[in-house]
């Protein structure tokens, strides 16, 4: 009973943080005491630089040129997972009130979460190389091709596309550079004492998650994103994205066995398939809604996103210490 609470401490610590972000909601914000704004891509860098100094460089550069998985990878990320949500809205859309509908949808186009699909890839035995790979094209890509979901999605849409230089340097500078500086480390530590200090990088990074998360429910809680929202509207934006969750899950993770892909590879693709961003989903939806739902952060379309953030990550904390045993069992 005890190992598996301590298997589960990552998921009591989302929790944990998700309360408190709501307790002390201005600590955390953005422009808070904690400037969050700055120490948030701070803890994101560290993660990377932990990511770099761990992972093994040939099976990085061995995970880059698996084109096939990478295809399949982006395609569950930008057409299975739309696909999946247009049917749900097509079937059940009687009981999907119309102001949930844009925000469900939206949440289907965005990209994978970079530091989420990597570090709990890592944490269940998977392939981090292939997570970290697909997770930061499909940001890239995604640049442009959430945009076309949006405009094919909906008959009003503006021709509004984000700013494709800005989102690329962001990832360069606070994922790619200190990945790149973790390798570099590699060639001057002793990989003996990179796995003597295994548990430490561990804990330091689940401790950079909380942290994000706590930061990322500051601002939504500061910025009354849930009082502007109906408690009928927000509890049915719980029940579906919970469905989408489950059924994306099940989708991704049937294919990918029958492809044969290890498990190792199955497990990235899973989390690259099934984590959504919420960094750049807030800046994205920005954009291509921008002059239809009035300020952004105080509508309806991020409230699926933020829902399905936190049950994302719930998600991913309780199966990842059981990934992780039965990858143990068959090494």
């Amino acid at each position: 009973m005890l190992d598996r609470l301590k298997g589960q401490l990552l998921t009591v610590g989302i929790l944990i943080a998700i309360l408190l972000a709501y307790v002390l909601p201005y600590s955390g914000a953005t422009g808070g005491p904690l400037k969050t704004e700055i120490t948030t891509k701070v803890a994101i860098a560290i993660i990377f630089f932990l990511q770099g100094l761990t992972l093994n460089t040939r099976k990085l550069l061995i995970s880059v040129t698996q084109w096939r998985l990478h295809i399949f990878c982006q395609s569950s990320i930008f057409l299975i997972s739309p696909v999946l949500m247009l049917l749900m809205v097509l079937l059940l859309g009687r009981w999907i009130p119309a102001n949930l509908q844009p925000g469900l949808l939206f949440l289907s186009i965005l990209p994978s979460a970079v530091f989420s699909s990597t570090v709990f890839t890592a944490n269940s035995g998977g392939d981090a190389g292939v997570a970290l790979f697909n997770a930061t094209l499909s940001n890239v890509i995604g640049v442009i091709l959430t945009p076309l979901w949006r405009l094919a999605m909906f008959a009003n849409a503006n021709d509004k596309f984000p700013p494709i230089d800005s989102l690329p340097a962001k990832i360069a500078f606070f994922i790619l550079l200190p990945l790149v500086i973790g390798q570099f480390g590699r060639t001057i530590i002793k990989y003996g004492l990179v796995n003597y200090w295994g548990p430490a990088i561990k804990r330091t990074n689940n401790g950079m998650i909380l942290f994000a998360v706590f930061a990322a429910f500051c601002d939504s809680f500061s910025q009354e994103v849930w009082a502007k929202f109906p408690f009928s509207s927000i509890l049915l934006a719980i029940i579906y994205s919970t469905i989408f969750l489950g059924l994306l899950s099940s989708l991704v993770r049937t294919p990918s066995r029958l492809a044969s892909y290890s498990l190792s590879q199955r497990i990235a693709v899973f989390f690259c398939s099934s984590q959504k961003t919420l960094a750049a989903g807030v800046p994205i939806a920005a954009v291509v809604f921008a002059g239809q739902s009035g300020n952004l952060a105080q509508g309806p379309i991020l409230i699926p996103l933020m829902i399905y953030h936190a049950q994302q990550l719930v998600l991913a904390g309780l199966i990842s210490g059981s990934l992780l045993d039965r990858k143990r069992q068959l090494t």
